[in-house]
């Protein structure tokens, strides 16, 4: 589906259900909380970067509730990352997707949800309003955040809000809070898979590149990213710079991001490494392990480093990096320094379609981070 047309339906025919499913609530029914704790579904529905961002307190509410069934409810967009967690008891990929084609597999899945009954229903999403109805339908507590303007916090038993301007993993971190668990290691969590590394490491001997040799550039921030994207002419002019210090590059993106992949190799005269669509998720967490550092915009891929604990050079335009920069010590945020940056709060909303902000940051800003990193 879409992503706009996906927007525009959770708003217009979201917000409309949740109020109709809150009046019904107080007219036809009550739940039940007095209850133990014995199953917990987790949503996360969208963006595989904020996915990362809350392992630190998925992992404590496992902790927490070490003797609970624990289910995590993702979509194909994120599930390559909830599959590296080894404290998730049971995946169930939502098929969202499919809603216009074949609406009964949505429906069947929500059914097969409300069987469950589960105990308590924490609903990670900021603003989509789908998944607080998942949460009102299957659980008997339900948890999510109330965001200005979004009106899905109506269907939860208890809310958090948002807050602007403070860092995701932290807002994430007071959602489980309110449930009694305290996150005391909020390090991110992803696992190599070994399978992968050995594929990676093999590649890599294969063209002459070393471990810690070679500096990742991930010029996207995927197909509906076009503003927080720095344009591929500064990155080409940035690689040159690596490159001639004795470094390679190795570009990476997925199958959506090829063309603008080939367009920045074509433009360094160095010899690069392009493997846009040619790796998985897996294979690019290894890449991103055994690199010197990466340099991207604000994508899942900065927040990979960060768990990885490599260094990042996060180019941040239109999004706040007080709320999404890489997490963890040893990164380097390059930001706009104009009046109107940031203007982005959810992610999707910005304020201009000129991407003035990005236009602002010159080649040398990262030139001098690339000076600072010893190459």
């Amino acid at each position: 589906m879409n992503y706009w047309v996906y927007h525009y339906l959770d708003r217009y025919i979201g917000i409309p259900l949740i109020f109709i499913l809150k009046f019904f609530e107080k007219i036809f029914f009550r739940k039940n909380k007095n209850f133990d704790i014995k199953k917990i579904l987790v949503i996360k529905l969208t963006m595989m970067g904020d996915t990362i961002l809350l392992s630190p307190a998925v992992k404590a509410l496992k902790e927490k509730y070490s003797g609970c069934e624990l289910t995590f409810l993702c979509s194909k967009v994120n599930y390559d990352i909830v599959k590296m967690w080894d404290f998730i008891d049971k995946i169930v990929v939502f098929r969202f997707d499919l809603f216009f084609k074949k609406p009964w597999v949505v429906f069947f899945q929500i059914f097969q949800l409300f069987k469950e009954r589960f105990d308590l229903a924490i609903d990670f999403e900021q603003w989509f309003r789908n998944t607080a109805i998942v949460a009102f339908l299957t659980s008997k507590v339900s948890v999510g955040f109330k965001t200005p303007k979004q009106f899905k916090h109506y269907l939860f038993d208890i809310f958090v809000p948002h807050v602007k301007g403070r860092h995701e993993v932290l807002c994430f971190c007071d959602l489980v809070k309110v449930v009694g668990v305290e996150v005391e290691n909020k390090n991110l969590f992803l696992k190599i898979d070994k399978g992968a590394e050995e594929k990676i490491r093999s590649l890599l001997k294969n063209f002459g590149i070393e471990e810690k040799k070679y500096v990742i550039i991930h010029p996207s921030c995927g197909i509906h990213g076009y503003y927080r994207q720095w344009d591929v002419e500064k990155y080409a002019e940035v690689a040159e710079y690596i490159s001639s210090k004795g470094y390679k590059i190795v570009i990476t993106g997925n199958k959506d991001d090829i063309q603008i992949a080939n367009k920045l190799q074509k433009l360094i005269s160095y010899e690069t490494l392009n493997l846009a669509g040619k790796t998985n998720i897996q294979e690019i967490v290894v890449l991103i392990n055994l690199s010197k550092f990466v340099i991207c915009g604000n994508t899942g891929i900065l927040h990979i480093a960060a768990a990885l604990n490599i260094p990042t050079v996060a180019i941040h335009g239109p999004t706040d990096p007080n709320k999404w920069g890489p997490w963890g010590k040893g990164h380097f945020v390059i930001k706009s320094d104009l009046d109107c940056a940031p203007c982005s709060y959810l992610g999707f909303e910005y304020g201009c379609k000129k991407r003035k902000c990005l236009d602002s940051i010159q080649t040398d800003r990262i030139k001098k981070v690339v000076d600072i990193l010893n190459l």
